[in-house]
């Protein structure tokens, strides 16, 4: 039963009975340490009161005086747990007994242990006390006193249960609030914990980033210490994006970080922080997942259309070289106006086809690139100056934003110029579409220095008409292209030749605004 109730009730029960048992101890120690001590005061007291008593009574001991010594007799049994008072004169006769039938008697064994000093001896809960009764050193008699120390407890548990009952009253109501206190405390202290079992329930790979809730710890950005970021994601205003950024980086390297177990507060505060980083790195291995099937998929796609292009090209090309023989034959040697017009369009068509053909026995080739070092700023600057006059035609500015601090690297030259070439002229395509007034071609570089990684990346950026979002997974597919005289063969060639530098290359794009193309190159 206890297994099924919430963690509310179990911290609110279970405080509550530990607070019982700690008042139950509580008041018992204190219940039997008071009866204890009282006990000892009230034998005091006792005593004291016997021997004032007695002492009140030494005159009736000189003219000896028995109506008054029988009064004392009665005095004393009359304080609370006196059970027997026996009065001796100096030879041992008792002279005062609430027993009349002992008056006379002599008692010598008794009188053995009467000294110059009170005598007390117990046996079981029975006390008996020996006082002699004397002036100076003169000894007028001798008294004896029993009381009963069960008497004596017995009234003082009365007065202690009045105060424990009281106690009792107080320690339900201390229970009572506790319980209820602990309740609404431990609430509010789970809350976090209810909030994220719904986001684990609610988790699904749709709605990772909604799932993810930060806000800045502490008063100012804190440096990220492992150079993974700039700033760290608990104490930046953009947290949230860092820590996607970071995606399984965040796992490996932020649970150990000094930052991180400054500002991540109780156990259930990591907990939630814990879960966005496992958020954060599934997100991540969804992604490239979802990038390298993607990857793959074009791979399987271009190798298939490029056996198939091979063969079909191989046959058409020859079928061409035929036709455009024949036709050159009729050309020349049939003077005819009509049939040297229609061979020209067989010539300039046949050509066309031809030029066509070589796109796709290119586009069929293994791609091996020959690998040297160079400039990549200096190459990619060289590449598009050879467009110069495209651009003036069209009145489009080229803007160079190239990070001086890129090292030089290996790529193969010719290929790197061919990439060049076609993200531009798709740009210039684009813009032409457009027809905007300020045209412009942005074309970037970064250097970024990771711990275990050293990355060049390439930006290709346009103002033109865009793409729109159902093309936008197709752009990479082999013949696809919505240009009129397109052959859907030059953003897959720009793939492919990326890939062959072991590369990464995403498109960002928003149609009527532009597109952006994001190359990435590490260069370890």
């Amino acid at each position: 039963m206890f297994k099924k109730l919430s963690i509310q009730w179990k911290v609110a029960l279970s405080t509550s009975i530990y607070i019982l048992l700690v008042l139950i101890g509580a008041i018992l120690f204190t219940f039997f340490s008071f009866e204890q001590k009282l006990l000892s005061e009230k034998k005091n007291s006792t005593i004291k009161t016997i021997e004032s008593v007695i002492e009140s009574y030494k005159e009736a001991f000189i003219v000896l005086n028995l109506e008054k010594i029988n009064e004392l007799v009665s005095t004393l049994l009359s304080i609370p747990s006196v059970t027997q008072v026996q009065i001796f004169d100096p030879s041992g006769k008792i002279i005062g007994d609430k027993d009349l039938k002992s008056l006379g008697l002599v008692k010598k064994e008794k009188i053995k242990l009467f000294k110059n000093i009170p005598v007390k001896k117990q046996s079981k809960n029975l006390i008996d006390f020996y006082y002699p009764i004397k002036i100076d050193e003169d000894i007028l008699g001798y008294a004896y006193v029993q009381y009963d120390l069960n008497l004596l407890k017995r009234d003082i548990d009365k007065d202690l249960l009045k105060i424990l009952l009281q106690t009792v009253a107080i320690a339900f109501f201390v229970i009572v609030f506790s319980a209820a206190g602990t309740f609404l405390i431990s609430g509010y202290m789970i809350k976090p914990l209810k909030v994220l079992k719904e986001k684990i329930l609610s988790l699904t790979s749709s709605n990772m980033n909604e799932l993810i809730e930060l806000k800045p710890f502490g008063k100012k950005k804190e440096i990220c210490p492992k150079d993974e970021t700039q700033y760290c994601w608990l104490t930046a205003e953009n947290g949230k994006e860092i820590l996607q950024e970071l995606g399984n980086q965040a796992l490996d390297r932020c649970s150990t970080c000094d930052i991180f177990k400054k500002y991540s507060g109780d156990e259930i505060q990591q907990l939630t922080l814990s879960f966005y980083m496992m958020v954060s790195s599934l997100q991540d291995y969804l992604n490239k997942l979802e990038k390298a099937h993607k990857e793959r998929e074009t791979l399987n796609c271009m190798a298939t259309m490029g056996e198939m292009s091979a063969k079909i090209a191989h046959e058409v090309k020859n079928a061409l070289y035929a036709i455009g023989n024949a036709a050159n034959y009729l050309r020349h040697n049939i003077d005819n106006e009509l049939v040297r017009e229609f061979s020209g369009i067989i010539k300039n068509e046949v050509n066309r086809l031809n030029e066509l053909t070589v796109s796709f026995l290119n586009f069929s080739k293994l791609i091996e690139p020959k690998f040297e070092k160079g400039n990549l700023n200096k190459e990619v600057k060289h590449s598009v100056e050879l467009l110069k006059e495209d651009f003036e035609d069209e009145g489009i500015k080229v803007v160079y934003d190239f990070d001086e601090n890129i090292p030089e690297f290996e790529f193969d030259k010719n290929l790197i110029r061919q990439v060049i070439f076609n993200l531009v002229l798709n740009s210039l395509d684009a813009l032409k579409e457009k027809n905007v007034k300020e045209k412009y071609i942005k074309i970037s570089t970064r250097y970024i220095k990771k711990k275990n990684d050293k990355i060049v990346l390439l930006f290709v950026e346009d103002n033109g008409i865009g793409i729109k979002e159902e093309h936008k997974e197709k752009i990479f597919k082999p013949f696809f292209t919505t240009k009129q005289k397109g052959t859907g063969l030059g953003l897959p060639m720009v793939y492919k030749i990326i890939y062959s530098h072991n590369g990464i290359i995403n498109m960002q794009s928003r149609y009527g605004e532009g597109t952006r193309f994001d190359i990435e190159f590490k260069i370890n």
